[in-house]
């Protein structure tokens, strides 16, 4: 399938009317450009392209849209072999997710690097000749998509069991690419094999750099890191788990810069700091190749030897938590991330290793606002979800994740244009597809120790930020001898949450209420609370955020009541209210209806029944 960074790349650059202008005629009109409707037959032009919004309108048929919706709705085709369209029309490469199992191998370029090459890397890099060809590093001509033409070109050559999967080619003023639909690996791998430790750097030339200096065990990330925020699509730790897996230690040695830390902490969580080593870099210095460059092999070599224990968490002495503590001090506490649900981020926002309690009533839609929450995470964040649900197989939950990301429903509608069509089905598919692992839970162990199996492997393979288990009741739960309910839920909460922190992952649990009170008269019930929750007072005193889900069947409205928040700047105690939409099964927001813990009035209850906010825990910690 199309990688999401290949078709936000495509949107950045499709300019609307450049796109439209290559199928119809249009004409300057103000801030706007017209032309006759390709979708349907008119004499005046009443087809509008806006080019500062990218999309166009047709004011006589209704059609509207995006370039990628035009080249589906003009030449009648698939939402993905739009996007090919456009990539080709751009020149721009298509990338595939790691879903895409049949890779192409690279022709082999066998011809050794010539002298000025050779020359610059012993001058400029103090790498020798003999590590080049050691690394079997080579030449050769490309065609290189900056400069549009073929130019002369070095070749890292990256190998697997001694067999060439994929090449990088770096040409003039840095240049570079990877070899088109072929296996993404580290660079390196094979050095790998039959050792207990292994390093990673950032890049070939710091990889030359350790095996110049006698250290051969290195392996280097095959591509840039993005900036802090987007997307840590680590593909190629997928496609070589085994071989970390094997190791003992893991010495990470990426750039010394913010997005070398950023992905030292994604390394880290993916392959497990309790095996990892953190490496301290000498003033003035961000990678290994400058350790040589202005010290020497020697520096290098005791760059490596110098490498410690990442720091635990809970005995950090204070030397290493300082540069953490100096970043909340000038810049404040760790925002969570915004959901982008219409009405809920005034209320709550989500941080990685928090625990989220989802209660309410049987039926009330607490797995459809779930769901709500985890596409728009997905959509905004890029967040990989494992899913653990008890009370539908995954295709069936997979159409509610497709649902959620169309905003339109799944099942037949008697109106169409109230259900996805067909290039809307294969776009949630793609996307579903990329941001969901989901559970077949009849061949997995589902205890709360099998669970916390099962996502640590999903963390580790693919990089799973996030995991719902729903709903509670369903895991199979094994006392031991002697042990009360009470005990239980909370030994069994410790260790989800001490997974949860361990590896930055955020988790909805949802548990049914078996408490639940009428009002004497209304008639209909009342809100749930955390503490309504069969088993223990732990569902509130463990988790750090709680969410109650009250739907009114008689109006329709759906009251979302944050009713815990455990770090204040991250949320407040209030609720929101919803009109779920049958026709397209959406939650609607009426942007008057978030009512903050500070604002409610003393004789104010919720639009469907009564509620007694729970004491906002002010402590930060």
């Amino acid at each position: 399938m199309i990688s999401q960074g290949t078709i936000e790349l495509i949107k950045d650059k499709a300019n609307i009317v450049d796109v439209v202008q290559d199928y119809i005629k249009l004409k300057k009109n103000g801030i706007n450009h017209v032309g006759l409707c390709p979708f349907h037959s008119e004499k005046s032009p009443s087809f509008t392209v806006n080019q500062a919004k990218g999309i166009y309108k047709c004011f006589g048929c209704g059609k509207s849209g995006d370039s990628i919706q035009f080249i589906i709705e003009h030449q009648n085709t698939t939402y993905v072999a739009a996007i090919e369209i456009l990539a080709k029309k751009y020149g721009i490469e298509v990338e595939e997710t790691s879903s895409k199992k049949d890779y192409i191998k690279p022709v082999q370029r066998l011809e050794k690097l010539d002298a000025k090459k050779i020359e610059f890397f012993e001058k400029e890099r103090l790498i020798s000749n003999d590590t080049l060809l050691r690394m079997k590093v080579t030449e050769g001509v490309e065609w290189m998509p900056q400069f549009e033409k073929e130019v002369p070109v070095i070749c890292f050559n990256y190998f697997r069991n001694e067999e060439l999967v994929n090449i990088k080619f770096r040409g003039p003023k840095k240049a570079f690419k990877l070899s088109k639909n072929s296996e993404l690996i580290f660079y390196n791998l094979d050095a790998l094999r039959g050792e207990s430790t292994g390093i990673i750097v950032e890049g070939e030339i710091d990889t030359l750099t350790l095996v110049e200096c006698g250290i051969y065990n290195v392996c280097g990330v095959p591509n840039g890191t993005p900036p802090k925020g987007s997307n840590m699509n680590l593909e190629y730790l997928n496609n070589c788990w085994e071989d970390f897996a094997k190791l003992d230690k893991v010495v990470i040695a990426v750039d010394n810069d913010e997005v070398g830390k950023y992905l030292k902490e994604e390394l880290g969580r993916r392959i497990g700091k309790e095996k990892c080593k953190v490496v301290t870099y000498p003033e003035g210095c961000k990678d290994a190749n400058e350790i040589l460059v202005k010290y020497g092999r020697q520096a290098v070599i005791d760059f490596i030897a110098g490498a410690r224990d990442w720091p635990i968490e809970g005995i950090m002495p204070i030397e290493d938590q300082y540069d953490e503590l100096m970043y909340f001090y000038e810049n404040g506490y760790p925002p969570g991330m915004k959901s982008f649900v219409p009405g809920m981020d005034d209320l709550l926002t989500f941080y990685p290793g928090h625990l989220t309690m989802i209660t309410g009533i049987p039926g009330h839609g607490k797995d459809e606002f779930a769901n709500e929450l985890m596409v728009s995470l997905a959509r905004h964040h890029e967040m990989v979800w494992s899913v653990f649900n008890f009370e539908e197989p995954p295709a069936i939950h997979s159409t509610k994740l497709i649902e959620k990301y169309g905003k339109k429903a799944f099942a037949f509608r008697k109106d169409p244009s109230k259900r996805l069509n067909r290039n809307e089905f294969e776009k949630g598919v793609l996307f579903t597809a990329e941001h969901f692992y989901q559970a077949n839970m009849g061949d997995i162990d589902v205890t709360m120790d099998g669970i916390i199996k099962k996502a640590t492997e999903l963390v580790q393979r693919h990089g799973v930020s996030g995991i719902i288990i729903n709903p509670w009741y369903y895991l199979e739960h094994k006392r031991n001898a002697g042990q009360s309910e009470t005990e239980y839920i909370s030994e069994a909460l410790t260790k989800l949450c001490n997974f949860l922190w361990k590896y930055g992952v955020h988790c909805f649990l949802v548990a049914h209420p078996t408490k639940m009170y009428k009002d004497k008269q209304t008639g209909k019930y009342e809100v749930p609370n955390l503490y309504s929750i069969s088993g223990s007072s732990h569902f509130f005193n463990k988790t750090h955020n709680g969410i109650c889900v009250y739907r009114n069947y008689d109006t329709n409205i759906t009251d979302i009541h944050i009713q815990k928040v455990k770090w204040y700047w991250l949320g407040q105690i209030g609720w929101v209210a919803y009109n779920f939409n049958k026709e397209i099964r959406q939650y609607e927001f009426n942007s008057t209806s978030v009512i903050k813990n500070d604002d409610v009035p003393s004789n104010y209850t919720p639009l469907n029944s009564f509620y007694e906010p729970q004491e906002d825990e002010t402590a930060p910690f």
